[in-house]
């Protein structure tokens, strides 16, 4: 993973935040996103010493922000080799209690965000002939039905289908879309009252963050790709 050019979004806590702090490690080039700078106070002081860590805010559910953004990293770096898309937002409740606003958020957020990341790094990606990753962080709300999270679980199926389509569309051009799909890991996407009973059978975002470059190592591979990858916390759902 030497010298790769990364860009990671939702980047500024949990599963984003350790991600980093692993990729890191591996002498890469970081670029990370998260919606609002005040969010990146922790990031910050973390690589305040490091040369290769750049911070680039961008609301991805935004075209123009994400435009904005890759262009600043085609200007420091020129392109990226490698895009996490870990940005997303969970809004948990029944269908019935579930407003408009909230499903028009999530869809931005959860769907709509990967879109236009994913579209603003693939034309270079295929104009660099190929090998470029792009690793999709979706959920077991994909595989399994839990009350009180139909428009989550949609925004998350619905990319996993999108996921499908594409990479059967670019795997001939040495392309690898790569989807993880984990289960409750404790971070602030759950209430606290939630993580307080749940926390113990829950995974932690530093689990997630190790299987993710794990998988990019894995994936340096020419012959092979793993596509899409299941992690459940060893006592199983909640």
């Amino acid at each position: 993973m030497k010298n790769k050019r990364i860009w990671l979004t939702g980047a500024s806590r949990g599963i984003g935040f350790e991600t980093a702090k692993l990729l890191a490690k591996n002498d890469v080039t970081l670029f990370l996103s998260a919606r609002r700078r005040e969010s990146f106070d922790d990031v910050i002081q973390h690589f305040q010493s490091s040369e290769k860590v750049y911070i680039i805010p961008c609301d991805v559910s935004n075209s123009d922000n994400v435009k904005n953004a890759y262009a600043e990293i085609k200007e420091i770096k020129g392109g990226v080799d490698i895009l996490i898309n870990n940005a997303g937002i969970g809004i948990f409740k029944s269908f019935l209690e579930t407003s408009e606003k909230d499903f028009d958020d999530t869809i931005a957020t959860n769907l709509k965000g990967v879109f236009l990341c994913t579209k603003a790094v693939l034309p270079d990606m295929l104009e660099n002939k190929g090998n470029g990753i792009i690793i999709n962080i979706l959920s077991v709300a994909t595989q399994t039905v839990f009350e009180g999270t139909a428009i989550y679980s949609a925004s998350k199926s619905a990319l996993l289908a999108m996921d499908r389509v594409l990479r059967n569309e670019v795997r001939s051009k040495g392309i690898r879309i790569i989807d993880i799909l984990p289960g409750a890991t404790e971070s602030d996407m759950w209430d606290e009252k939630t993580r307080a009973k749940f926390c113990d059978r829950m995974m932690q975002p530093v689990d997630v963050a190790k299987v993710i470059v794990n998988t990019i190592k894995m994936n340096m591979e020419e012959r092979l790709i793993t596509e899409e990858i299941i992690m459940r916390p060893i006592g199983g759902d909640l």
